[in-house]
């Protein structure tokens, strides 16, 4: 329960609800008596994957030091709007159970699970969020069967000062399709968020509050459908605060770096037996390179951290040439990283040719020429923790592949394809479906009817990022067999001692 009530404080609302008595009885207030105004704080994290800040910026340890300003002050609610079990690079490694530690120790009081919470599989979320000693408050994910989630709650009403305020839960309804949640059942948002909103006002909230993971043409829909009084909303990693005069939406960036801090002052009146709510918004976006990190947490994420050194501090060799993993870099271009990762995928399995998704490819960074690479360099740009399987496939499933991989290379999707053991020529000025051109393999051109091994990641074989042609392959390695992409990159680059991998042509765009 979120609320921190001074005794002072307590003993003179008292003092003012009895002198309030008293003026009723002798009929010098209206029989509409007002009560005391409640202000509450909602203090909200997105998309924070990054237990440890950057450049002084972000990280668990500056956001719990904002939210327990904020309950120094009053009731306060700490929301969490989901994707935070991984990415990162110790997730790679634990799948995600220091986020739930961390998160365990900062006092969540409503969290919605977003995508990036099924990146290693069903059951991997349902092991983290077990642990769990906050509410995973979830109202559109649903079993196969149509049950609640284990350990999730469908909605959340609580009391505060006389204020009943209900929380309920989404989920980005595309999460089959950029994640690995399973047979997990994803319901619509819009619908599941009207019904909820009207569900828990008939329950007796005086406020509603929707946590929702959900992209921003959804959380507009909700805000104009007035499907809550709050809409705390992740996934587009934006950094805004609306308010149409009825809905507030908002969204706090990523990684911590800055918080959304908004303050609701709640009146509550009663007259012949109806009761009127109204409340005012107050928005304050929080810089956390301007906090002091907690020091509790702060020495919990160090704990983490220096775990997390131990193990993967270890140089593995050098690159002679730069490489590159910026988000602009490999969703949109032949990439030299991606043209290393995918010759690693290719050479570990035998495969004829390999493709990568490089929306999997995650650090973000430059490395100059003469870098020496190491374990904790290869984790951190492929953190999701896939394998490498081997799929045999027909040439035209190759070419509706990479016709799926180039079809939305305008838009900087994930699905952008890195590629090895071909050459493929695009136009992207075409249509998505007309934008590849020609496609050789080992030097020929692709023959539609022949077969051909592919080496590709687990996620995308799952039919992951509109992969969905991989889906009826016949496979030759599945993933209970198969090896971690990351560490058959570090097989790759240890075994050479040297790299120098760069864009050659493999993909040409006319």
């Amino acid at each position: 329960m979120p609320v921190i009530l001074r005794p002072e404080a307590t003993s003179l609302r008292v003092r003012l609800l009895r002198a309030a008595a008293a003026l009723l009885l002798t009929g010098l207030l209206p029989a509409a008596a007002l009560a005391e105004a409640v202000t509450l704080r909602f203090v909200q994290t997105n998309d924070i994957d990054r237990m440890q800040d950057a450049k002084g910026r972000g990280g668990f340890a500056r956001v719990a030091a904002v939210v327990a300003a904020e309950r120094a002050k009053g009731p306060t609610f700490f929301v969490h709007s989901g994707d935070t079990l991984s990415p990162s690079l110790l997730s790679g490694i634990d799948k995600g159970a220091h986020i739930i530690d961390i998160l365990n120790q900062m006092g969540v009081d409503a969290m919605t699970p977003g995508n990036h919470e099924f990146d290693f599989g069903k059951a991997n979320f349902e092991t983290q969020i077990s642990a769990a000693k906050f509410p995973i408050v979830t109202s559109n994910m649903r079993e196969p069967g149509g049950s609640q989630p284990p350990n999730t709650l469908d909605t959340k009403l609580v009391e505060v000062e006389g204020i009943k305020v209900g929380f309920y839960g989404l989920t980005t309804e595309d999460t089959p399709v950029v994640s690995s949640p399973g047979d997990m059942v994803f319901q619509s948002s819009i619908e599941t968020g009207k019904a909820r909103a009207k569900a828990l006002r008939e329950a007796g909230a005086d406020l509603v509050v929707a946590v929702v993971h959900t992209p921003l043409s959804i959380d507009m829909a909700l805000t104009r459908a007035h499907a809550g009084d709050l809409v705390l909303s992740g996934h587009d990693e934006h950094l805004l605060a609306f308010y149409d005069g009825r809905t507030v939406l908002t969204e706090s960036g990523s990684q911590g770096d800055s918080v959304v801090v908004t303050t609701v002052t709640v009146d509550k009146t009663e007259k012949d037996g109806k009761t009127t709510v109204t409340w005012t918004p107050h928005f304050d976006i929080v810089d956390t390179a301007d906090v002091t990190p907690d020091p509790k947490i702060a020495a919990v994420v160090k704990g983490y951290q220096d775990k997390l050194d131990e193990a993967l501090k270890v140089d593995i060799g050098t690159t002679e040439t730069p490489l590159d993993s910026r988000r602009a870099t490999v969703r949109e271009e032949e990439a030299a990283i991606g043209n290393l990762f995918a010759d690693a995928m290719r050479a570990a399995v035998g495969a004829d040719v390999a493709i990568t998704n490089g929306g999997g490819i995650r650090a973000d960074r430059e490395y100059p020429a003469g870098t020496v690479l190491t374990r904790a360099d290869i984790f951190a740009e492929l953190p999701f923790g896939n394998k490498t399987v081997k799929l045999e496939v027909s040439g035209a499933t190759l070419k509706d592949a990479l016709t799926n991989g180039f079809s939305q290379a305008d838009m900087g999707a994930g699905r952008f394809p890195q590629i090895s053991g071909m050459t493929v020529e695009v136009d992207l000025s075409k249509r998505p479906s007309d934008r590849v051109l020609a496609i050789s393999v080992g030097g020929k051109p692709l023959d539609p009817a022949a077969t051909y091994t592919l080496a590709t990641n687990d996620f995308m074989a799952g039919g992951g990022d509109g992969y969905a042609m991989f889906r009826d392959a016949k496979v030759l390695l599945g993933p209970i067999d198969a090896q971690l992409m990351a560490s058959q990159v570090i097989d790759y680059v240890a075994a050479k001692k040297a790299i120098a991998p760069k864009a050659e042509g493999r993909i040409v765009e006319k």
